[in-house]
């Protein structure tokens, strides 16, 4: 049988399971002043220091097509075949670009995951799973293709202040938030944009524990084998906690990842996501 490749945008926020999946990834651009970085390069601190100190506003650029097409012709030379997960099309030219890079190539496959971050992940450690399995490309595209709408993707910030520099919350909404003490979190709807869901309040580290157990009720046909927490610079206690919440709610395996400097760039500091895969 000839090879399959599964690959994934750098945004799936893999960390060490891409090299135990063997997955590969195409990373973004992250701007910061004049500075053009790929996000693989780019820290927390940088990004950080920019905002906090430096006043800066980071930005983040999408996969560029002659990335895609390299990886692609590699990938398909001997007859091979190559399925590509990108972060969602309503969040960035990634996808339309990874789509032009693969015209008039044979067996490349591009999946919408119309999530961001591990969402995008979880989809790609499936497709991985199903390649060592014996499925053939087409089956893998259908069966993963399926499981999108399964993935339930959200995550909860500390505050606005990230998400209101990127553009993407007004200034009343911030000042409003701040003075309630208003814990936001998100969710990826259906069609692959990124809304607001619950908003917590009080303290960070008891708003999300709350908004853990939120997810937990919303989510009552979960595979409970596996859930993933993503995090940005979050306390290792309160980390803990959410973790032994998990299990306390059934969930055999909590697989923990650091978002990556995409995410980091809209979010900031204290935010945690979480993954969930429903049956």
């Amino acid at each position: 049988m000839s090879k399959i490749t599964i690959s994934a945008d750098h945004t799936a926020d893999l960390g060490y399971l891409q090299k135990e999946y063997d997955i590969k990834t195409i990373t973004m651009g992250v701007v910061i002043g004049d500075d053009v970085y790929r996000c693989s390069e780019v820290t927390h601190e940088q990004i950080f220091k920019a905002v906090e100190i430096d006043n800066l506003v980071p930005k983040t650029n999408a996969g560029l097509e002659i990335d895609y097409r390299e990886l692609f012709e590699k990938a398909t030379e001997n007859g091979g075949s190559i399925i590509h997960y990108s972060i969602s099309d309503k969040l960035s030219a990634s996808h339309a670009n990874a789509r032009r890079a693969a015209v008039g190539l044979d067996r490349v496959y591009i999946v919408d995951s119309k999530k961001l971050s591990v969402g995008t992940g979880a989809l790609a450690i499936k497709a991985k799973e199903l390649v060592n399995a014996g499925k053939s490309a087409e089956e893998i595209v259908k069966t993963t293709t399926a499981m999108v709408e399964k993935v339930d993707v959200g995550f909860i910030v500390h505050d606005l202040k990230y998400l209101y520099r990127g553009g993407r919350v007004s200034g009343l909404k911030l000042l409003g938030a701040n003075a309630l003490k208003i814990r936001p979190s998100m969710i990826m709807s259906k069609d692959g944009r990124l809304v607001p869901d619950k908003k917590l309040k009080g303290d960070f580290a008891k708003a999300a524990r709350e908004y853990i157990q939120y997810k937990i009720s919303s989510n009552p046909n979960a595979d409970k084998s596996v859930v993933y927490l993503a995090r940005v610079a979050v306390n290792e206690n309160l980390i803990q906690d959410m973790i032994d919440d998990l299990k306390s709610a059934g969930f055999e395996k909590v697989i923990l990842l650091h978002v990556g400097a995409t995410m980091t760039t809209h979010c900031g500091r204290s935010t945690v996501g979480i993954v969930i895969v429903n049956k």
